[in-house]
């Protein structure tokens, strides 16, 4: 299971992530990204390690996924290397595929405590970190980081280190611990870093869509889509990659089940991407909405479900100027046969302009 990535690297050529995203990344929001496109690799949101080893509870709420989220990588934070090696061992239990360790995060109130990017000037405990799992665990352990904590001075060692305790890969985010995510993500240094270790490495950091990652990517093995993700997960979706053979496929295998509309995938046209960013129809984004509430109801039971896609309903309609007509409705949802009563209404409503895509509408309030 080692050389996981270097296969990986193999059939993709270029890597394609979700990143880790905090009250985000669940389950049905991974599984919504790979919906749309099923080549690209999933991170769960981060959990602590010691939470996992003292809390049966929060392992068999977070850990248990679905076929279509593999290969699924599960990040996990925390300072005490004992810990985390106990951490990978009930991560086993759930059909992961592999480990990343969160040392990224820039929060200061855990930083403080030499969490996460805190980790980056305690090289020793990193290191730790990482061997200790590596003994413990026949997957794959990878890390995301960032260019350093002040400054980027000391990227390639800090590297090495991870490097030399079996890390198989590493990601960075293209800022310092201290800017957090002000400035603009600077690459050059990860460039400079890849002449540095053998191990694959991941950029992340204002990648916009796919295309604008295989524009920075260059000699890299692959790059992380993060906050373009949210309420359009045709980010992940290429002109390059896209095949009628493709789509067949992948609507065979995953939209017909789901009561979702399989032809959507079939009208892929060239003009849909404008500046190699894909706009979806009016149609695409109604399907999306419902099979997102559909899978948080599945996998948080239908009150909760129900509760918490209220956020992103309306958010995923946030381009179109008649929004705020619906917005009472789509805020106010109960069930997930509420859900389909509001998209069902917009669909009346709108059913002229179910087949446009997004750039070209531009309908009066």
């Amino acid at each position: 299971m080692k050389d996981f990535w270097q296969k990986q690297i193999e059939e993709k050529w270029k890597l394609c992530f979700l990143a880790p995203m905090d009250w985000y990344g669940d389950s049905a929001y991974r599984q919504v990204m790979k919906k749309v496109e099923p080549n690209i690799m999933c991170v769960t949101e981060f959990y602590s390690a010691d939470w996992l080893v003292y809390s049966k509870t929060l392992a068999d709420s977070v850990l248990p996924h679905c076929e279509i989220e593999e290969p699924l990588i599960v990040q996990i934070f925390w300072k005490d290397p004992d810990n985390f090696a106990k951490a990978a061992k009930i991560i086993e239990r759930y059909n992961i595929a592999w480990i990343d360790v969160n040392m990224w995060c820039p929060a200061k109130k855990v930083v403080k405590s030499w969490h996460w990017s805190g980790l980056m000037i305690n090289e020793e405990t990193a290191y730790r970190i990482v061997d200790e799992l590596n003994k413990a665990t026949k997957l794959p352990i990878s890390v995301k980081t960032r260019l350093g904590f002040d400054w980027d001075d000391n990227l390639i060692k800090f590297a090495k280190w991870l490097e030399n305790a079996w890390a198989s890969l590493l990601t960075v985010h293209g800022r310092t611990a201290k800017q957090a995510y002000t400035w603009f993500a600077n690459f050059e240094p990860i460039y400079e870093l890849k002449k540095h270790i053998k191990i694959p490495l991941i950029c992340n950091g204002d990648v916009k869509n796919y295309e604008d990652g295989m524009n920075k990517v260059k000699d890299l093995d692959g790059f992380m889509i993060w906050r373009a993700t949210f309420w359009n997960p045709w980010v992940f979706l290429g002109e390059k990659k896209m095949s009628k053979s493709e789509n067949e496929a992948n609507a065979d295998n995953h939209f017909i089940d789901s009561g979702l509309n399989p032809e959507w995938r079939f009208n892929v046209l060239p003009w849909e991407f404008i500046d190699w960013q894909y706009f979806p129809t009016l149609w695409e984004i109604l399907d999306i909405m419902f099979f997102h509430a559909l899978k948080l109801t599945e996998t948080k039971w239908e009150r909760k479900g129900s509760l918490e896609i209220r956020k992103h309903l309306v958010c995923y309609l946030k381009n179109f100027p008649w929004v705020k007509v619906f917005r009472k409705k789509l805020v106010s949802v109960e069930s997930l046969v509420d859900v389909e009563n509001v998209i069902n209404d917009i669909k009346t409503e709108y059913k002229d302009f179910l087949w446009v895509i997004t750039s070209e509408i531009n309908m009066s309030e």
